[in-house]
């Protein structure tokens, strides 16, 4: 529990802590299942429904302890999509990503430029931008995809792979190393190789993202709480991070 924190012994006891521990945990057999060996087709509805359930409760977790710390409470509308909260992923990343780049802004902060390219590759990493967006299909309305076409009428959301294929899109667009793999199996080579590293490719920009919400924390960037909270979440490997090449030199 934070000195001076807000919470009380049984909200951390009870909720926080819970809450956070099975965010971490989700969020790891999510890693794991995207590098595992073998076509992501098989995979891709466990890889989006693990991710989409751990990048929502650690969302919601900085996002409600942030809002206490300021003296705001915790927010009463975070179930309802319609809101911007519940299964709206993609609104609750720019919500965290604005507090984030506000509270940097300030200025005056310990390792201050170090922050700042945190908050430049938060703002600017396309393969996180269009993985949030997959995301939030999936956990509003892209799970219930196939059963909606069953059902007739106008289907409003999107498929996973469909989805899915804007994000290894991005991460092949932005490496040259995997644009070159990619070309390679165009003309013949093996495609399980290059699968692999781009799942690999993937996992780590998902990685980066976890690591840097829960890093700020280190810093007082988003309150007293989060600092026990994003220590807790943080995950075992994730460290060094590395800011998108540009930003480092902010």
């Amino acid at each position: 529990m934070a000195q001076g924190s807000e919470f009380s012994s049984q909200q951390w006891l009870n909720g926080l802590l819970p809450e956070i521990t099975s965010a971490r945990r989700v969020l790891a057999s999510a890693d794991r299942l995207l590098r595992q060996d073998g076509t992501l087709e098989r995979d891709i509805d466990a890889v989006l429904a693990t991710y989409s359930i751990g990048v929502e409760r650690l969302m919601k977790l900085a996002l409600g302890t942030a809002a206490v710390s300021r003296g705001e409470g915790w927010p009463r509308n975070m179930g309802s999509t319609r809101q911007g909260w519940g299964h709206a992923l993609d609104e609750m990343d720019e919500r965290l990503r604005k507090t984030i780049r506000e509270a940097v802004m300030v200025g005056g902060w310990d390792h201050q430029k170090l922050l700042d390219s945190w908050v430049c590759t938060l703002d600017n990493d396309p393969v996180w931008a269009a993985t949030i967006k997959a995301l939030r299909n999936y956990a509003d309305a892209g799970r219930y995809h196939h059963l909606d076409q069953i059902r007739g009428g106008d289907v409003h959301s999107r498929s996973s792979w469909e989805m899915w294929e804007e994000v290894e899109r991005a991460a092949i667009d932005g490496d040259a190393a995997l644009t070159d793999h990619y070309l390679r199996t165009q003309n013949g080579a093996e495609f399980a190789p290059f699968e692999k590293a781009l799942r690999h490719t993937v996992a780590d920009a998902i990685k980066r993202w976890i690591a840097i919400v829960c890093l700020f924390g280190f810093h007082g960037v988003l309150g007293e709480d989060w600092k026990v909270m994003g220590a807790d979440a943080l995950p075992e490997d994730a460290i060094p991070v590395r800011a998108l090449p540009g930003c480092d030199s902010r």
